[in-house]
């Protein structure tokens, strides 16, 4: 097939392009990049109207080239034209709609795109795109009948030890006949963690069955006429633990237990949520509940109890049967995963008491299987059509197909589900094929968020739908399909168990039971028929106005991939090991990463299991970790297991888990006599984002440092989702994070179809009120407006950075809805502020140092007012003028609130409102209540410039955190939400210079402190850790990769380097530089890159000699309109020449200490003199300094 389309392509180019041969000794313009819908050559999108893309390339050494006409030809694969745009006379080659016949499904189409530049050149490029499945009237059109097909009822995947929510249920019988009035059933017990002092908080060493919960039912009290009792022993989790005493006991209702049936059937049953257990008997009410874990309650914690090894426990002269132990899930639909037969006979306790304990037996990881024939004929192409409830890997004869992890990736399932396609032409071949699959629990089940109670959140059974169509080369097809008659399914393959939270458990000593079951050779006859899954019944109910109910599959769309997936994008090897321990070998990766380990082993001994635990720190050498020091540090992973287990089958073997992630850069290694070469160990580091669009370096090392942190936790935290964090119980698509960071990001990398594909999850989950949610997908969280102000800020940095009026479009109508939402149902009638619900979740300036000192309403209206300014702009693009007047007139009400409510007119600082009514009309006076007003453009003319002083007195002066902790000049003080702005406000009122310092401080708070402390990514916290405090007794909610702090990515592309999006042309078709050297004198220099949609734009500036040397590139077929500060344009040299003799400059004016001019493409280098002052000069009083129209 590759051939096919080579050979293809170089036709189309020599039959569509030949007039532009005859320009191939003068034309120097070539057409690269060309894509659709985002994508070079995408393969299996569900687009009716595609969008097309290109770039114009030159020599850096020509200037002025822009495009003056285009024209798209597209084909289909049998040749025949389905559009022929014409000659289009237009220099945009960004996003032009497809106007042609309608598409049709899973067709390749071949697209040639002519160009005609300034001087009537004609450049050609050829490319094409392959359409998917394009369900149109039902979600499962395409699909030729394929089912969802997994395991039966009884192969629902367990692994014991690492399931810490889940159901008991348990019958119980005493013996009448030996008047037995005592037994229980045992559970958690031998937890390999309790079992090593080196794996738990207490240090604690227990034996074999010394370490369990015991729930024992006893009715010695009956024959009192008191009631009978449940007991509650917990042995072994703590010091402090007694085995002969209760923990906790409850009294059983006489109703329910007594004289007459105590010794009838009784059943037990408990739910155990991390550790929290409720009890219940005979299916009557709750009778109880106690927390067994003995670090704390919820998921902030290290979970204990799991299922673990479980039993029975009969005292000595007792007797009794347990008819049935069952495992269930928690969640709805609450599905028994395995029953347990070991105590369906009598147990006699006999003189010494019978305790017995024993491992679930649990089925592992699907695997899925089945043979086709194909005849003896030229195969033209074969696609593949694949996606899963859970996370799959699909294998064709023997080979993997595709190089992705997790997919089908993340979204709401219920309503949005991608599926990806695959060119599997070379896989097939004549004769017997075979074709499987793996798959695990990804986000559809297992761990969920950071409560235990949304485990299993979408359903607690995987499944897989595929379809793969094989088209000869004489035109006939076949079509294979899942479906529960051809294929079969296998629950004891070595693959134990795969978990995100938890880890994966890999058995190497039974893939001898697999080997070549993805060939049609292999022997299937232990497998079984598979089974059709259907939603109902394996899908949870749960469900409430704020956490949508995911069996609600309304609107529901299959949808083809688009957005990136994730893949690996770098391997690490260790750096170091040190043997903290005896038998405990930690080895640092010298990066904080997130992905998997990938170990090689040779000569191991069969059957050696090898526990592999993952971290971002150590324990450092402080007093209070005394007993700690040097292991690794596992409280702020919390109720996430975090630990993969790999058993050897002996000779060379790698351990490399595919169906878990970790965030670490220690990875601790037990379980082998001595330590493996560093070299053996490496990181195979996982991403959604494949490659960088950008580049920033300056004289300062720690800067630089600061920016590759910034990249380091992007990388991290772009994984099918913008998360919150890769390594906690937590991996969440907050939204508050990304809203404040979807700047930064835009310039980091490419991500419109990713963002796009949040931001679908955000409608998916939108209630039906109009408040978006904190948390998308999956709904739920805390925040409020500042979080769900994302629904309005994201697609408004996307259409800035890509144009991309499309997404606008769709997401209109929802953010409309929000901006209702908020009117109706936040603002206090009687006081006009918005008030929302007054409650904790309500946040504000989240982990900001003064956030106590804050009005919240403050800070949340002016984010309102923000949100207005952007929903009218949007409006008036997508021609919606009575909205966007609607928008205007809002806003402008609400500025003008603004400015009365908390501008003091004599000061102008801020202060109260009646919010708090105890403080009202005293001052705020911090940072994040004058940097917002000011990034938004809020405060009148007429105050402006009291405010912007008051802002710069607050970067200058000593402050106080809220925790009475004084901060020196030039600290950090903002939040979450204020950092993402304050130096964009600083610098566009004239305070570079402040911006700099800020930029460039080092004491804490600052961004460079954690630098300073050894970072290698971005902190949830400024002070997550330091050589002095240690985690300062945060030790679980610290995550130690968080991108939110590191949103100053934005001012350092906008400001340092100047590079900078014009408003009026989004997409960078005509764009801004306005480079702004270091006033302060430390930075020396700055360059970088942006690659925007047309090109690469470069920037950067270097002090030395008394000049000021500035180089750009301004990339072909754009145009960008340079600021310099000079007094005048005598002052202003490009490459030692007046600017006004230097071709591809244009001069619009001098004053006011600019100079501005407009750069056709190519590359450029100025000479400005030092001499003059640079952007910290002082502004005449009422000037407004900050730039129109430019962000």
């Amino acid at each position: 097939m590759k051939s096919y389309k080579s050979l293809v392509l170089l036709i189309l180019s020599i039959c569509l392009a030949c007039p532009a041969l005859l320009y191939a000794v003068e034309n120097p313009v070539s057409i690269k990049k060309l894509k659709v819908e985002y994508a070079e050559m995408p393969l299996g999108i569900d687009v009716e109207k595609p969008r097309f893309s290109w770039q114009m390339v030159v020599p850096d050494t020509e200037r002025g080239y822009s495009q003056k006409a285009y024209q798209i030809i597209v084909t289909d694969e049998m040749g025949s034209l389905v559009w022929d745009s014409g000659k289009v006379s237009s220099d945009l080659s960004l996003n032009i709609e497809y106007a042609g016949a309608p598409l049709q499904p899973a067709t390749c189409y071949f697209w040639t795109v002519n160009v005609w530049n300034q001087r009537g050149e004609q450049s050609s490029e050829t490319s094409w795109f392959e359409t998917g499945l394009m369900s149109k009237t039902s979600p499962y059109e395409g699909w030729s009948g394929a089912k969802w097909i997994g395991g039966g009822d009884k192969d629902r995947m367990l692994y014991s030890h690492y399931l810490p929510v889940f159901r008991l249920n348990v019958s119980l019988q005493l013996d009448e006949k030996s008047k037995s009035t005592r037994a229980g059933f045992v559970y958690g017990a031998n937890d390999k963690r309790l079992m090593d002092k080196n794996k738990n908080l207490y240090h604690l060493q227990n034996g074999k069955d010394e370490s369990y919960i015991k729930i024992e039912l006893s009715i010695d009290s009956l024959v009192s006429g008191k009631k009978a009792m449940l007991n509650v022993y917990r042995v072994g989790y703590h010091p402090d633990d007694q085995g002969s005493v209760p923990f906790k006991s409850f009294p059983v209702p006489l109703t329910w237990i007594h004289e007459n049936n105590k010794y009838a059937q009784h059943t037990i049953s408990l739910t155990s949520d991390l550790g929290f257990t409720r009890f219940y008997v005979d299916g009557g009410e709750e009778i109880g509940r106690a927390d067994l874990n003995p670090l704390g309650r919820g998921g902030d914690f290290i979970a204990f109890p799991v299922v673990g090894d479980v039993g029975f426990d009969v005292p000595a002269g007792q007797s009794a049967i347990f008819p049935k132990m069952e495992i269930a899930n928690l969640r709805s639909p609450s599905n028994v995963i395995t029953t347990c037969k070991e105590g369906n006979n009598w147990i006699d306790g006999n003189v010494s008491g019978a305790f017995r304990t024993f491992t679930p037996k649990g089925n592992s990881a699907p695997m899925l299987r089945t043979v086709f024939s194909t005849p003896d004929t030229e195969i033209a192409k074969a696609r593949l059509y694949v996606t899963s409830r859970g996370i799959y890997e699909v294998y064709l004869n023997g080979k993997r197909v595709g190089d992705d992890y997790f997919n089908p990736g993340i979204t709401q399932y219920n309503k949005t589900h991608l599926y990806q396609t695959f060119d599997v032409t070379e896989y097939v071949h004549s004769g017997r094929n075979a074709l499987g699959a793996l798959m695990a629990e990804g986000w559809w089940s297992g761990g969920a968020t950071f409560t235990g109670d949304n485990w299993n959140f979408f359903g607690d059974r995987q499944s897989l739908l595929a379809k793969l169509v094989i088209t000869y080369a004489d035109g006939r097809t076949d079509v294979v399909v899942t479906d529960p008659l051809s294929w079969q399914y296998f629950s004891e393959g070595p693959i134990t168990y795969g978990s995100f939270f938890q880890g994966e458990v890999y058995d190497a000593l039974r893939e001898t039971a697999v080997e070549g079951w993805s060939m049609a050779s292999y022997d299937a006859s232990a497998w079984k028929p598979a089974h059709e899954v259907a939603l109902e019944g394996n899908i949870s109910t749960a469900g409430n106005p704020n956490m949508p109910w995911v069996n609600d599959y309304s609107g529901f769309e299959l949808t083809g991939q688009f957005g990136q997936t994730v893949k690996q994008i770098n391997e690490l090897t260790a750096l170091s090991v040190e043997e903290v321990r005896p038998g405990v070998f930690v080895y640092d990766m010298g990066q904080n990463m997130v992905g998997v380990p990938r170990i090689s082993l040779s000569g191991m001994k069969p059957g050696t299991e090898i526990t592999l635990r993952f971290a971002e720190v150590k324990y450092p050498d402080l007093p209070e970790y005394e007993g700690n020091i040097g292991m690794i540090m596992l409280e702020n992973i919390r109720a996430a297991m975090a630990q993969d287990v790999y058993i050897a089958k002996g000779g060379q073997e790698i351990i490399s888990p595919r169906f878990t992630y970790h965030g670490y850069r220690f990875i601790e290694i037990t379980g082998i006599d001595k330590p493996l070469p560093v070299g053996a160990v490496k990181g195979v580091v996982l991403s959604s984002i494949h490659e960088l669009a950008s580049r920033y370096e300056t004289s300062n090392t720690q800067v630089n440092q600061l920016w590759k942190n910034i990249t380091w936790s992007s990388y991290g935290n772009f994984l099918s989702i913008p998360t919150d964090c890769p390594q906690r119980n937590e991996r969440l698509g907050w939204a508050g994070d990304i809203s404040v960071f979807s700047r930064t990001a835009t310039y980091l990398a490419d991500v419109p179809q990713f963002l796009r594909r949040y931001l679908r999850s955000m409608r998916d989950v939108q209630r039906t009120d109009g408040r978006f949610p904190d948390i998308a997908p999956l709904g739920g969280g805390f925040g409020g407006l500042l979080w769900g102000s994302a629904g309005i800020t994201v697609p408004w940095e996307c259409y800035q950075q890509y144009g991309d009026t499309i997404l606008l479009s769709e997401h209109y109508d929802a953010m409309k809805r929000y901006i209702q939402y908020i009117i109706d149902n936040t603002i206090e009638t009687e006081t006009n502020l918005i008030v929302q619900t007054r409650s904790w979740g309500d946040l504000c300036d989240w982990l900001g140092l003064e956030d106590e000192k804050n009005d919240k309403s403050l800070v949340w209206e002016a984010y309102f007012i923000y949100d207005l300014e952007l929903m009218a702009k949007m409006a008036a693009v997508l021609g919606k003028a009575t909205d966007a007047e609607w928008f205007r007139e809002l806003h402008a009400a609400r500025k003008d609130f603004f400015n009365k409510t908390y501008i003091e007119p004599e000061t102008g600082k801020t202060w109260f409102s009646a919010f708090v009514p105890e403080k009202k009309g005293s001052h705020i006076d911090i940072q994040t209540s004058y940097v917002l007003p000011l990034a938004f453009n809020i405060i009148d003319e007429e105050n402006r410039n009291k405010v912007i002083a008051n802002l710069a007195e607050t970067v200058k002066r000593e402050n106080t955190t809220d925790r009475g902790q004084q901060c020196p000049p030039y600290s950090l003080m903002t939040g979450f939400i204020g950092t993402s702005w304050i130096n964009k406000a600083l610098s566009d009122y004239g305070h570079s210079d402040l911006a700099y310092r800020l930029l460039q401080q080092t004491s804490y708070p600052s961004w460079l402190y954690s630098i300073e402390q050894g970072a290698t990514t971005i902190w949830e916290r400024l002070n997550s850790y330091t050589r002095t405090d240690g985690f300062g007794g945060n030790n679980r909610m610290n995550s130690f990769n968080h991108y939110s702090f590191g949103a100053v990515g934005a001012w350092m592309y906008n400001y340092s380097l100047g590079i900078q999006r014009d408003e009026i042309s989004p997409g960078f078709k005509q764009f801004v530089l306005k480079p702004m050297p270091d006033p302060t004198g430390k930075m020396t220099y700055a360059r970088g890159y942006y690659d925007s949609m047309y090109g690469r734009i470069e920037s950067g500036w270097k002090v030395e000699s008394g000049v000021i040397r500035y180089t750009f590139t301004v990339p072909a077929n754009t145009t960008a309109t340079l600021y310099l500060p000079a007094a005048s344009l005598r002052d202003v040299r490009e490459k030692t020449k007046p600017v006004r003799k230097c071709k591809g400059i244009e001069f619009i004016s001098e004053g006011n200490g600019e100079v501005v001019l407009k750069l056709f493409s190519g590359s450029y280098s100025f000479e400005v003199k030092k001499d003059y002052p640079l952007a910290a000069r002082k502004r005449k009083k009422g000037e407004i300094a900050r730039s129109k129209g430019i962000h």
